[in-house]
């Protein structure tokens, strides 16, 4: 299945920024309508106006903020196409012992939440208009352990495992899903500390390619599919091991 994107919309989650704002700009170089949503309000709304997308602020956590977004888009004249679930944090606590309720709340309300909540708004509003496409920004992290924050790596983790999971049944609705897993981006997960890891010998993505994956997935036709990507290379469906 291939997605036609001219004057369709795309929502990207986490847009302000990072992998998010690349994105947005590439569906909207591709002729969509982009609806840039952030909770980053100055950010996000940059971002929209710079690629003439709507801005629309949404706590990816929160359910009933969720709930709001889906009726607005079901107004909308150009009907659903993709949505890239996008937004995620990390904690960078290296020791489970020092992690509080609070850090462990937001990342499992951001990281996972928000990925299953974006899913369950999105499967209707694509099915009404005989299907769609939905990417999810995982890691490297969801196919490896990260010592450096194993909080994130569970959360990434988990969001494998539903799109493995959910590609059977919204292959039926005419809908794929998959996610894509980049080795390390130029976020503001770095911190700036691009150029201290270059010198100690790892290559660092920008977001712009990580963005092209996304496009490159969804010409795939591919569903239910972990697609790693590294530096300089397109991405290349990750194949599990059998159990």
């Amino acid at each position: 299945m291939r997605v036609e994107l001219r004057d369709r919309s795309v929502l990207v989650t986490g847009a302000a920024s990072g992998i998010g704002r690349a994105s947005a700009v590439r569906f909207a170089q591709e002729g969509a309508r982009v609806i840039v949503t952030d909770v980053t309000d100055e950010s996000g709304m940059a971002c929209a106006a710079a690629i003439g997308g709507e801005y629309v602020r949404l706590d990816v956590a929160d359910p009933d903020a969720w709930r709001v977004l889906t009726s607005r888009l079901r107004e909308r004249s150009h009907p659903l196409a993709v949505a890239h679930l996008n937004a995620g944090i990390r904690l960078g606590a290296p020791a489970i012992a020092d992690v509080s309720d609070a850090d462990y709340e937001r990342i499992l309300g951001v990281n996972l939440s928000g990925v299953f909540y974006g899913m369950r708004a999105a499967v209707p509003l694509l099915e009404a208009v005989g299907g769609g496409a939905i990417v999810v920004t995982a890691s490297m992290a969801a196919l490896q352990s990260l010592p450096q924050d194993p909080c994130y790596a569970m959360t990434k983790h988990a969001v494998a495992g539903l799109v493995r999971s959910v590609a059977g049944e919204l292959h039926k609705r005419g809908i794929t899903v998959n996610a894509i897993c980049p080795a390390i981006v130029d976020t503001g997960f770095l911190e700036g500390r691009r150029a201290e890891l270059e010198r100690a010998g790892l290559i660092v993505m920008d977001s712009e390619e990580v963005a092209a994956g996304v496009l490159a997935i969804l010409e795939s036709g591919e569903t239910g599919r972990c697609f790693v990507q590294r530096p300089g290379c397109n991405p290349v469906a990750y194949e599990f091991a059998p159990a």
